[in-house]
């Protein structure tokens, strides 16, 4: 990922990692069964200036879960 502005204030983002002792975790509302499968956020941005976050996952790994 490259490093951009600040969607919400214009400022420095840094890039790394997400870590929550169990990470942050997706589950689609399209997922269809009681068993949904989560999908890791692995990489994220933070905002040097606001703290706005941004969380991204594998969208191939998510798609895959989506379609089954």
């Amino acid at each position: 990922m490259e490093n951009r502005t600040c969607p919400k204030c214009s400022g420095e983002m840094d890039e790394g990692t997400v870590s929550i002792s169990e990470g942050v975790k997706y589950i689609s509302n399209r997922q269809a069964g009681m068993l949904k499968a989560v999908t890791p956020a692995r990489r994220a941005r933070v905002c040097l200036n606001c703290g706005y976050m941004e969380l991204y996952l594998d969208v191939a790994e998510l798609k895959k879960k989506i379609q089954k």
